[in-house]
C-alpha cells in the first residue's frame, strides 16, 4: 500500500504528456487565415471555416493563406455571390410632353444625350453618333427592320462595349441608329439599357430611380441573380441556333444568307462578352449554356 500514491502521480504526469503530444501533433504549423466581407462591405478575418455564415462561402472554392495578411497584401477573393445590388438616383432634364433626356457615357468616353424610352426594345442613336462610335458602313453589320415615326428604315445591329448613366453601366448591349434623330437629342435609351433594372421616374423632381431586379437576399453575381444570368445566356443561345437552322432549312438569296451569317456573329459576340463577365465574377458553370 505504500507506493499508491507514487504511482498515481506517475499515471497522471503520462497521462498529461500524452495529451500534450495529441495536441501537437493535431496543431498545424502554419494556420490557414480566411477572408470574407459581410453584407455591409465590412471584411473580416478568421481561422476557422465553421466561423463564416454560410451565405459567404461555397465548399471547395474558398482561398486561404498562411499567417495573418499585411495591410499591403493582396486582398484574398472568396468565390461566391454577393448578396445585394446597387439602386441608382439619375436627375433627367424634362423634354416635350412627358419625356426626359438623360447625359450617358458611351463605351467609355462618348457623351450623348438620350431620350428615356421604355417601348424602344434597344438602344438607338442617331446616325452621327454612330460615325463616332465607328459605324459609319453598314456592310460591316447585320441589318434589321424597324418601324419608327419616319417609316420602316434598315438600320445596323451593333453591341456597345458599355453605356453609363451616373453610376449605373451596362456592359456588352444592343444598339442599332436611326436616321430620324436630329437637334439636341441623340437617340434613345431603350430596353437593351433600362431592361437591366426596375425604372421608377420621379416626375415632380426630375429623376429617374434604377433599382435591382434581384429580391433582397439572393445570391448574386455582378449584381445579377442566376434567373438573369441562365436567361442572357439562353437568349443568345437560341438567337444562334435559330438562324443556323433557318439557313439550313431555307433556301435564300446571298443577300439574305449574307445577313443571316452577321447575326449569327452579333449574337456569337454578345454571348462571348457575357462569358467573360460570367468569369470576372465567377458564374458557376451549371448556370451557363452554349451553342
Amino acid at each position: 500500500m505504500s507506493n499508491q500514491y507514487p504511482l498515481s502521480r506517475w499515471t497522471k504526469l503520462f497521462y498529461a504528456l500524452g495529451v500534450l503530444v495529441v495536441l501537437m501533433l493535431a496543431s498545424p504549423s502554419h494556420s490557414a487565415i480566411y477572408k470574407w466581407k459581410d453584407e455591409n462591405g465590412k471584411t473580416h478575418f478568421t481561422d476557422s471555416l465553421s466561423k463564416i455564415p454560410p451565405k459567404y462561402r461555397k465548399k471547395g472554392e474558398l482561398k486561404t493563406m498562411k499567417g495573418t495578411p499585411a495591410e499591403s497584401s493582396n486582398p484574398v477573393k472568396l468565390l461566391f455571390g454577393e448578396t445585394q445590388s446597387n439602386s441608382y438616383a439619375i436627375p433627367v432634364k424634362p423634354h416635350g410632353k412627358g419625356h426626359f433626356i438623360v447625359e450617358v457615357h458611351i463605351n467609355g468616353n462618348v457623351k450623348a444625350n438620350l431620350m428615356v424610352d421604355t417601348g424602344a426594345t434597344m438602344v438607338i442613336l442617331s446616325e452621327r453618333l454612330g460615325k463616332q462610335l465607328g459605324i459609319d458602313n453598314k456592310k460591316d453589320f447585320p441589318l434589321m427592320s424597324f418601324n419608327t415615326a419616319g417609316g420602316k428604315v434598315e438600320s445596323p445591329l451593333f453591341v456597345l462595349s458599355s453605356l453609363k448613366v451616373g453610376e449605373a453601366e451596362v456592359f456588352g448591349l444592343e444598339a442599332s441608329t436611326n436616321p430620324n434623330f436630329k437637334g439636341d437629342v441623340d437617340g434613345l435609351l431603350g430596353m437593351s439599357f433600362l431592361g437591366e433594372f426596375k425604372l421608377e421616374i420621379d416626375r415632380e423632381h426630375s429623376k429617374m430611380f434604377l433599382k435591382p431586379t434581384a429580391k433582397n437576399g439572393e445570391q448574386l453575381w455582378g449584381g445579377h441573380n442566376e434567373v438573369w444570368w441562365r436567361n442572357k445566356y439562353q437568349t443568345y443561345v437560341e438567337n444562334m441556333r435559330g438562324l443556323r437552322n433557318y439557313i439550313n432549312k431555307y433556301r435564300m438569296s446571298a443577300k439574305e444568307y449574307g445577313n443571316s451569317r452577321k447575326m449569327i456573329d452579333h449574337y456569337s459576340k454578345l454571348h462571348k462578352a457575357l462569358d467573360k463577365r460570367a468569369d470576372l465574377v465567377h458564374l458557376p458553370k451549371k448556370y451557363r449554356s452554349y451553342p
